[in-house]
């Protein structure tokens, strides 16, 4: 009778998934709120949560509730660590007329969030030097959830996270000097480092990290000045690094004596619950300059906040001479944003974005069906998909000409050899239909192979659908059981990695 009651719950999500009351990314009910509706016990409703959780259908959100997933149907792409280190070729300018061509795809597409607070007719003077105290307190209480301490006197404001990132390099490194940096990443730090007449060595990470053998080799036979470091869940799709291998960075950075930015402007898109680590976190000799931020597509609407660490006597002019200082109306909003509960706060908005993801995957798949798939997303403003194979320049320039404030080409984020397969999709559009149809007229058609082995398996898993359920819509959206065949898991589940591996390998992939 328990065993029929809590799947009684799953009935019940598989009906409002078969009307359409339930899609992805939609908030599911309280579970009180269900117990109450369906007249069971909230032990019922908690079992029942549980095997739609453990069967990847709804996912439980920081402070948040659950949310319905998309289930892909296909198997998730992987993003490897690289085996060796790329030395970009020069170019000029051109690297930097491209990236900036799509700086709007890589920041948030709301209007209302960080637009000024409204305050009659204020005069929007700059305030001269760091900001004022109260907001450094605000964006140093903020800092606590990434593990990072600071007082706000030792924090800087500006209106760019660009502009503090450039002022760092001119600063800490010459002209002709070598800069290594991990990809994929926001590729206006690559281009800026050309453009600075920086000579750029990029190292590919992959769902845990990059290789530390690697980059330990390149650091130690490379003359680097400099090192840059995204942040976990900075563009374009987040990783899990974990506290050991950061602990391995931190000894490799201190016994390679040499200055390292860390570049985070997404630590408040997690998409797990816990809090994020940041490589400053354990920097205890200050090697790293710290630079974060949250950016906006309209102008004047973005904050950045730098923790210099043991190069603030030379930053600090630098910053100064580059007059980056916000007006009291912007601090005002950003203390709003991170501080206050109001319907634009960084952490609802947060949860807006997460949902938002799941619908534009649902979405996109829909469209694209088995010639799209999506690396597992732990967080960041954007999805990053990888396609069957890689489209056409013109194809590739007419999309450009139409979405360029959504997509960003996957060879201005990553130097790989398969870079061209890849494309980075921002997560907080409105209305990503547009993009999925037109993706889906110029990605040619490819024949589907289907395993008849896996096909057996999954329709095995299948759970039986109530009867009050069309048989149409059964068959589409049915979940396995708690005893479905591991096949038909692998088809969504993400890659499983074993901690323990990282004491038992030489090559510590985090």
């Amino acid at each position: 009778m328990a065993d029929f009651l809590y799947k009684g719950v799953v009935d019940w999500f598989l009906d409002q998934m078969a009307q359409d009351a339930l899609v992805a990314g939609d908030r599911m009910p309280s579970l009180r709120a269900l117990a109450k509706q369906l007249d069971l016990s909230l032990n019922t409703i908690i079992h029942g949560y549980e095997l739609l959780s453990e069967e990847g259908w709804i996912e439980s959100r920081p402070k948040s509730g659950y949310f319905v997933c998309h289930r892909s149907r296909s198997k998730p792409a992987l993003l490897l660590a690289g085996e060796t280190f790329h030395r970009l070729a020069e170019q000029g300018t051109q690297p930097a007329w491209r990236c900036l061509a799509h700086h709007a795809a890589l920041v948030d597409q709301s209007d209302d969030f960080m637009a000024p607070i409204s305050r009659g007719d204020r005069m929007q003077l700059p305030v001269l030097g760091k900001g004022h105290l109260s907001v450094r307190e605000a964006v140093s209480a903020y800092l606590k959830n990434v593990s990072i301490n600071v007082h706000a006197s030792k924090l800087w404001l500006g209106n760019s996270p660009l502009a503090m990132f450039t002022q760092s390099v001119q600063t800490l490194t010459q002209v002709g000097d070598s800069v290594l940096v991990l990809t994929p990443c926001d590729p206006r730090i690559t281009t800026t480092l050309q453009s600075l007449g920086r000579h750029v060595m990029t190292l590919s990470a992959g769902e845990r990290g990059v290789d530390l053998d690697v980059a330990a080799r390149c650091l130690q036979e490379e003359s680097v000045r400099l090192l840059v470091l995204p942040g976990q869940f900075s563009f374009p799709v987040g990783q899990l690094i974990s506290n050991l291998s950061l602990r391995r960075w931190l000894a490799i950075i201190e016994e390679a004596r040499l200055p390292v930015i860390e570049w985070d402007l997404c630590s408040h898109l997690g998409y797990r619950a816990g809090s994020v680590m940041a490589y400053k976190a354990l920097d205890s000799a200050d090697h790293i300059v710290y630079i974060g931020g949250v950016e906006s597509k309209l102008s004047g609407q973005s904050a950045a906040w730098c923790v210099p660490g043991r190069h603030h006597s030379v930053l600090e002019g630098a910053f100064l001479g580059a007059d980056m200082a916000l007006n009291d109306i912007q601090q005002e909003t950003l203390s709003e944003v991170l501080l206050g509960n109001t319907k634009r706060a960084i952490s609802r908005r947060a949860r807006n974005v997460w949902a938002n993801a799941e619908r534009i995957k649902a979405h996109l798949e829909t469209q694209l069906e088995s010639r799209v798939s999506f690396s597992p997303s732990k967080g960041g403003m954007s999805l990053w998909v990888r396609l069957s194979q890689p489209l056409e320049v013109s194809k590739m320039t007419v999309l450009l000409g139409t979405f360029r404030h959504a997509i960003v080409p996957g060879s201005l984020v990553s130097h790989e050899v398969d870079a061209d397969h890849w494309l980075a999709v921002n997560v907080t559009l409105d209305d990503v239909e547009p993009l999925a149809k037109a993706l889906a007229e110029h990605v040619a058609a490819e024949p589907m192979e289907t395993d008849s082995t896996e096909a057996s398996n999954m329709e095995e898993s299948v759970i039986e659908k109530p009867t009050s359920v069309p048989e149409k819509k059964r068959t589409a959206k049915a979940p396995p059981t708690r005893k479905a065949d591991k096949a038909a898991r692998d088809v969504s589940a993400e890659p499983l990695y074993n901690p323990m591996l990282d004491d038992l390998i030489s090559h510590d992939f985090g």
